[in-house]
C-alpha cells in the first residue's frame, strides 16, 4: 500500500509569538509537492488572523508551476472561501472514501490556481 507522504515535496512552517515565553510557536503549516498544494493547516486558535492566506501566498509565489491543485472537504467553507479569493476555483467535485483514513466516506472539491 502507498500512502502519500505528509513530508514529501516543500514544508513551510508558519510560527507566531505568543507572549508566553521567548520562542515563537508554530500556527501553522503547508505542504506542497508535485504541483498540489497538500496540506495547509492553521492550529485552530490561530484562524482569522491572516496565517492560512501568508502560507497560501507563499506556496503560490514558490512554487513554479503553471498550475497548482487542492482539494478541500466540502463543508469547509473558510478553507474554500480563502482559496477562492486566491484564484482558485473548482474544477470537480469527488465522493470517496478520506484519504488516510479509508472507514469514512468524504466529498472533496479539487480546486485549480493558474499561474497568471
Amino acid at each position: 500500500m502507498r500512502r502519500k507522504g505528509l513530508f514529501d515535496g516543500e514544508l513551510w512552517v508558519a510560527e507566531v509569538a505568543d507572549g508566553a515565553g521567548p520562542e515563537p510557536v508554530v500556527a501553522g503549516f503547508a505542504a506542497f509537492a508535485e504541483a498540489e498544494l497538500t496540506w495547509l493547516y492553521v492550529d485552530p486558535a490561530r484562524h482569522r488572523q491572516g496565517i492560512g492566506r501568508v502560507l497560501l501566498r507563499h506556496v503560490l509565489e514558490a512554487g513554479d508551476s503553471a498550475r497548482i491543485e487542492c482539494t478541500v472537504l466540502a463543508g469547509n467553507d473558510n478553507a474554500r472561501a480563502l482559496y477562492e479569493s486566491a484564484g482558485f476555483v473548482v474544477v470537480e467535485t469527488k465522493t470517496g472514501k478520506l484519504a488516510g483514513n479509508e472507514r469514512f466516506a468524504a466529498t472533496g472539491h479539487v480546486m485549480e490556481w493558474h499561474r497568471p
